[in-house]
């Protein structure tokens, strides 16, 4: 099992350019490693580092031939979905611009173009923010140019495109029943656009800031981590974010927002592991605790997930409960709050916060 774990930490770095002590063990249970890798969602990642590998050491010859089949040809899938996506993304764009509309882009879609290969991040949907002009220009925009528009959640609306779901933010966070939220939520929209955002390639797809990306990718993460739960993924994306943006943040400042909205210790532990992971140097002093991240990775690596496509949409619900109670610890090492505090907010907020619907 730690043989796999070290395998996959060493094709991700590769994957990622890193070039010294890449060197692969003798025996290696391929099988294993393409499954912990596709669950992870760095298969694409890991067959660049495993190409880079084997330019040097040949590693390629050891892994059966129709498991490597089977590795390359959900890479060329996932490349493919990804241009479709992105063909679709820019015709959105410009179906906004044509209005006077700026879009920015968020999270997986914004972060794959910090990666080494874009396509090689999947992406499931696309998050965009249209500042003020949610609802009044963007769903109005969308139905009347015939695309469905699903309005029925308060943070952000669905856009369907071609294929690719459009998250259309009304909120960048969930702020119901939280008044730190809030507070949190209207100076992220300060952040997003700091006057030099470029557009992403030949679209008119807006990058968010770096400062941006520097809080609001961690608070994401945060978010799916303390609920359900992180994959390497998510470490990868943070990765990329220290890397790209070590001399365009105020790393003192962004340590700053972290200790004051309750993500510091985990936004340490990302960067120590996306470190052992994707070998990236952290570009500010990071504390050691090693029972962080040992926690954190093992949840990563090894907690169980359930299959959602088999159980009512009400068993899912009931699943997450049990499942945010039994890591109710990552609340205590990893948040300023506790787990019965959270829930009753959220609780609070879904009875008596109206004024957000």
């Amino acid at each position: 099992m730690k043989n796999t774990e070290t395998i996959l930490y060493k094709l991700i770095a590769a994957g990622f350019g890193k070039c010294d002590d890449i060197a692969l063990p003798s025996s290696v249970d391929w099988k294993r490693l393409w499954m912990m890798a596709s669950q992870q969602g760095v298969s694409a990642i890991c067959l660049d580092g495993i190409q880079l590998i084997d330019k040097e050491y040949g590693c390629l010859a050891s892994m059966p031939k129709q498991l490597k089949i089977q590795w390359i040809a959900s890479v060329v899938r996932q490349e493919q979905a990804y241009n479709a996506q992105w063909d679709a993304a820019k015709g959105l764009a410009e179906l906004y611009d044509s209005y006077g509309v700026d879009i920015f882009v968020m999270k997986g879609f914004s972060l794959s173009r910090l990666y080494p290969r874009p396509e090689h991040r999947p992406c499931t949907d696309m998050d965009c923010y249209l500042k003020d002009k949610y609802d009044d220009d963007g769903n109005r925009i969308a139905k009347e140019n015939g695309l469905t528009v699903d309005c029925s959640y308060y943070k952000h609306s669905k856009i369907l495109l071609r294929g690719l779901t459009v998250e259309n933010h009304q909120y960048l966070l969930p702020v119901k029943g939280s008044g730190k939220a809030k507070r949190f939520e209207q100076e992220l929209r300060t952040w997003i656009d700091d006057g030099s955002n470029e557009y992403i390639g030949d679209s008119r797809l807006k990058a968010s800031s770096p400062f941006f990306d520097a809080v609001y990718v961690l608070a994401h993460a945060q978010e799916h981590f303390l609920n359900e739960g992180v994959i390497l993924r998510h470490i990868c994306d943070w990765a990329m974010v220290l890397k790209t943006y070590a001399n365009k943040v105020d790393w003192d400042e962004w340590k700053h927002v972290c200790k004051e909205y309750g993500m510091l210790s985990f936004g340490y532990a990302m960067s120590r592991l996306a470190n052992k992971v994707c070998g990236v140097t952290v570009p500010f002093d990071c504390p050691k605790d090693d029972e962080a991240d040992r926690r954190l990775l093992d949840d990563t690596l090894y907690r169980k997930v359930c299959n959602n496509g088999k159980r009512s949409k009400m068993q899912v619900r009931i699943d997450l409960v049990k499942n945010m109670f039994r890591n109710s610890w990552k609340y205590r090492m990893f948040s300023d709050t506790n787990f019965l505090m959270f829930c009753g907010r959220r609780v609070w907020g879904y009875l008596f916060d109206k004024d957000l619907d």
